[in-house]
């Protein structure tokens, strides 16, 4: 009969691991309590279909060929904030990252596209709704 023995680097192996998992589990727990608190944020704003960019708080507005699309105004660098346009680019005022009306990267340093954001517009009285 072969007894398992618990030694204190057991313990303290098994306590460590505990701890680790606890925390991963309580980290992501409030990470999905986070983006549900900041996913319910709507923004409502009056819609000029003659304007092609217009630049609000949290997002870009783009009205091109008859196609609108949202973008986030946050660079995907550092998340400074987009609020300007010079030859069909949206530009980065802090490291002189530029973005396409579609959003995609032209010129580094960000390497990822801007969010593209959920919207509705309703167009009797003009008015678009923004879900960030």
């Amino acid at each position: 009969m072969n007894k398992e023995v618990h030694t204190r680097r057991y313990f303290i192996k098994s306590a460590f691991i505990g701890l680790i998992t606890g925390t991963a589990v309580l980290w992501g727990s409030m990470v999905g309590r986070q983006k549900t608190i900041n996913s319910k944020k709507k923004f409502t704003i009056p819609y000029n279909p003659n304007q092609e960019v217009s630049f609000n708080d949290e997002f870009i507005v783009v009205t091109r060929d008859n196609k609108i699309q949202v973008l986030s105004s946050r660079c995907t660098h550092l998340g400074c904030k987009i609020v300007s346009e010079s030859d069909s680019k949206l530009l980065c005022p802090c490291h002189g990252s530029s973005f396409d009306l579609e959003g995609n990267v032209l010129i580094g340093p960000a390497l990822r596209p801007l969010e593209k954001l959920d919207f509705e517009i309703d167009r009797n009285s003009s008015i678009l709704t923004v879900q960030l």
